[in-house]
């Protein structure tokens, strides 16, 4: 028995002595494998930033509608939600009142018509002439009178003629006196009530009354209350039989075959930005769906707080916005061509110091940067990097600098075409976002 114990203590020391002399060197160390690593080429590109701006849709047109005239409510025609026409009826009021108004004034019309018909008819005319030849024989008889009288005065004051003969003559002057003054008051009386006066004074008749039948017209047609729009109806807030008026907003009818999306961009935005230009704009009531909107005004003037108001319309003829959805318009910030870019995920920040771990010789090398302006896929590389490195974009911070790593054959080839597919978006989006660069 002791000497089975004493041959177990011999072996346990010589294991013992084995695993010491494997962690002293004398086993044979085996070679550092290199890391693969997913990396893209820096290459030279454009970036556009963006800003978003939040903003609540509203109809392109709102129009409140009420009656011109007061009156009863005789009939409604539209209801909330209904798709109405321009010039379609949306309800009417009692005429009645007003029907018998025209009737009346249709009626002062035709008299006054008639009126002026007689004024400026034949009849007048015959009569006219008439007079002015009776005033002309009276005229005639007249001076033949007051001739005769003054020669036979002349033989009487001689003694050749009678006192009998120069009373007669003297009889049938004040006849032709009285005649002669009858027919010329007639005559007058002709001219001033039957004459140009009295024809210009029957037109102005005339005139008068058409405009009175053109106004009670009018207010007849006022009575019939129609959309000036194609849209809509939001609101109605009449019913048959109450009293409407001018003060009352009976309708409201809205367009949204577009939306405006309305915000305030300050000055630093409102430079890069044009009328006409297409934006996208995400809707938040559709889980963010991003629709495209063109921007239609752009405010010439700051406001108080020194913002532009630019409203953007967007197109909504499948009536799938509703006005009041909230939604966020992604306008263009910043832009800079022909600059060095590196996906975000290739920068590391360590300390407040940025880094980019480049693949040179197969071997990790950790270098500071100076990065400019970014985006949500790409940033810009001011300084320690240049065009052509390679840069590690996945799992930097479990490398060391100076480790040796291996590129991944088809991840480089794959990132190489998702950076390429980057930044010919980003100038496709720069192109539609700005228009008019070339």
């Amino acid at each position: 028995m002791r000497f089975v114990k004493k041959r177990m203590a011999i072996s346990v020391v010589s294991i013992g002595m084995s695993f010491i002399l494997t962690a002293c060197g004398t086993a044979a160390p085996k070679q550092q494998s290199a890391v693969n690593v997913h990396a893209v080429q820096a290459a030279t590109g454009s970036i556009i930033t963006n800003v978003e701006y939040s903003s609540v849709l509203k109809p392109f047109q709102t129009i409140a509608i009420s009656p011109k005239i007061a009156g009863k409510v005789a009939t409604v025609q539209a209801n909330v939600g209904d798709e109405v026409q321009q010039g379609q009826v949306l309800f009417t009021l009692d005429s009645s009142d007003l029907q018998a108004q025209l009737q009346q004034q249709q009626a002062n019309l035709e008299g006054s018509q008639v009126n002026y018909d007689k004024a400026q008819g034949s009849g007048y005319q015959q009569q006219l002439l008439q007079a002015e030849q009776t005033q002309q024989n009276a005229q005639i008889t007249y001076n033949n009178a007051q001739d005769t009288y003054s020669k036979d005065q002349t033989l009487y004051n001689a003694g050749a003629l009678s006192q009998q003969s120069l009373n007669n003559d003297k009889k049938s002057l004040d006849e032709a006196t009285v005649a002669l003054n009858s027919a010329n008051a007639n005559l007058n009386l002709l001219k001033e009530q039957s004459g140009p006066q009295s024809v210009q004074a029957a037109a102005a008749q005339v005139k008068q009354a058409q405009s009175a039948v053109n106004y009670a017209q009018v207010q007849v047609q006022n009575t019939t209350i129609t959309s000036p729009i194609t849209g809509t109806v939001s609101t109605r807030n009449v019913e048959v039989g109450e009293i409407a008026s001018s003060a009352t907003q009976a309708f409201t009818v809205i367009d949204t075959k577009t939306v405006v999306a309305e915000i305030n961009v300050p000055d630093t935005t409102v430079t890069h930005l044009q009328k006409g230009q297409t934006v996208p704009v995400k809707i938040s009531a559709l889980n963010n769906k991003t629709v495209n909107g063109t921007i239609n005004i752009i405010s010439p003037a700051a406001d108080k707080t020194n913002s532009y108001v630019v409203d953007v319309n967007i197109d909504n003829t499948n009536n799938e916005l509703k006005a009041g959805m909230y939604t966020t318009v992604v306008l263009p910030a910043q832009e800079k061509d022909n600059i060095l870019t590196v996906p975000n995920e290739a920068i590391s920040i360590e300390d407040g110091v940025s880094y980019i771990y480049a693949v040179v010789n197969n071997t990790v090398d950790k270098i500071p940067v100076q990065v400019g302006i970014s985006n949500d896929t790409m940033s810009e590389i001011v300084s320690g990097l240049k065009p052509g490195e390679n840069v590690i974009t996945e799992g930097q911070i479990f490398l060391n600098n100076g480790e040796k790593v291996k590129i991944s054959k088809d991840n480089t080839s794959n990132t190489a075409k998702t950076t390429n597919a980057t930044n010919s978006t980003d100038a496709s989006n720069t192109n539609k976002t700005n228009p008019t660069k070339k």
